[in-house]
């Protein structure tokens, strides 16, 4: 089983709920529209726009994979369809700079609605890749790494970061445009020294940690900052206490359902081909259960081998469309480390991936 350290920022194009202003208060109903970012002066023209770590590594799925491969989860009852889509991608070196990205939304016919990109809760608000995301036209998504959990997450809940994160959260508002904020990701996998099974964490620690985050940016006023609680598709341990839906905060902490999920096909001793939906489906299930909220796909994957990338690609497409209607976007892992997860892998994956825009996200 490998463990891996990731960094992450995603940057979305203009979907945004209202943030609640404390644990107290009623979580805000309803998704006011926030106007879209536009390119910088002599950049590339949006294409269907919506509203809306340096070091990033896969976690795996270390669980024996089942057989079965392909039948679809069947979805819990979802509430009204989500009325438009958008896609997005983490690119290794971006948006350090945007050359690579400029690359791939050349190759896949459309702008970036999100950027994702990862950093440490060592690294202080990054100023220069947010503005950098903003003038591709795309929203930025931050996943921070809260590597100070080593000492265990309590710490987190008991101060130690609060004078970085109040830092942080008012450097945010400053900033003023939508930020998609995404901590503590994959809380449920135990690769993470924020995963309430090791270091001393329980999920209650670990809920209550998120909560003290969320209340700073709160109370310094951060509405523009949008809390997004991401859980990796496979619990691990896969124990009743590690279940994905022991992490959750409540309403009034979160604005957007995320989950993180890879096809790995046959590239582990661990690993067999897997639809979207097998890999998708049963935590979709789980988490849309506990809240109306809107949901994404944090990032999600293809290995090449094991299958067809290609159908994969189609079938994701498909069956968000049809399925797993509460999924608003997606974020691409767009990288070549564990397995060649980009779009253009192949011609096929980057012609399935164009089509399946094209058709609309």
């Amino acid at each position: 089983m490998i463990r891996l350290v990731r960094i992450t920022l995603v940057a979305l194009t203009s979907l945004s709920l209202l943030v609640p202003a404390v644990a107290s208060a009623a979580p805000a109903v309803g998704s006011p529209t926030i106007q879209p970012y536009t390119k910088a002066a002599g950049a590339k023209t949006l294409i269907a726009k919506r509203r809306l770590p340096t070091s990033p590594v896969v976690s795996p799925t270390p669980a024996p994979a089942p057989a079965p491969t392909t039948t679809p989860v069947a979805p819990a009852p979802a509430p009204t369809p989500a009325p438009g889509r958008w896609f997005g991608y983490y690119v290794p070196g971006v948006p350090t700079s945007l050359t690579d990205l400029d690359t791939l939304e050349g190759k896949v016919g459309k702008n970036a609605a999100v950027v994702n990109f990862f950093i440490a809760d060592t690294e202080s608000f990054p100023q220069g890749r947010i503005d950098n995301v903003v003038a591709n036209g795309s929203i930025p998504m931050v996943t921070m790494e809260f590597w100070s959990a080593q000492n265990g997450v309590s710490t987190i809940t008991n101060g130690a970061k609060d004078s970085y994160l109040r830092a942080w959260a008012q450097k945010a508002k400053a900033h003023g445009k939508t930020i998609y904020l995404r901590p503590f990701h994959e809380m449920n996998g135990d690769w993470y020294p924020w995963n309430g099974t090791v270091n001393g964490n329980t999920p209650a620690q670990v809920v209550a940690a998120w909560r003290h985050v969320k209340q700073i940016f709160a109370a310094e006023g951060a509405t523009n900052v949008k809390f997004v609680w991401c859980v990796n598709n496979d619990s691990v341990p896969a124990t009743t206490a590690n279940k994905a839906s022991a992490y959750w905060p409540g309403d009034a902490y979160v604005d957007y359902l995320s989950i993180d999920g890879y096809n790995w096909g046959n590239t582990r001793t661990w690993s067999s081909w897997k639809s979207f939906a097998f890999i998708i489906g049963p935590t979709y299930n789980e988490i849309t259960a506990l809240s109306t909220k809107p949901m994404i796909i944090g990032e999600t994957g293809c290995a090449e081998s094991g299958g067809d990338k290609a159908a994969w690609i189609a079938g994701m497409f498909s069956s968000i469309k049809t399925t797993y209607t509460r999924i608003e976007g997606v974020c691409w892992f767009n990288a070549n480390k564990e397995n060649d997860w980009r779009v253009e892998s192949s011609a096929a994956a980057l012609t399935a991936t164009k089509n399946g825009l094209a058709a609309g996200f």
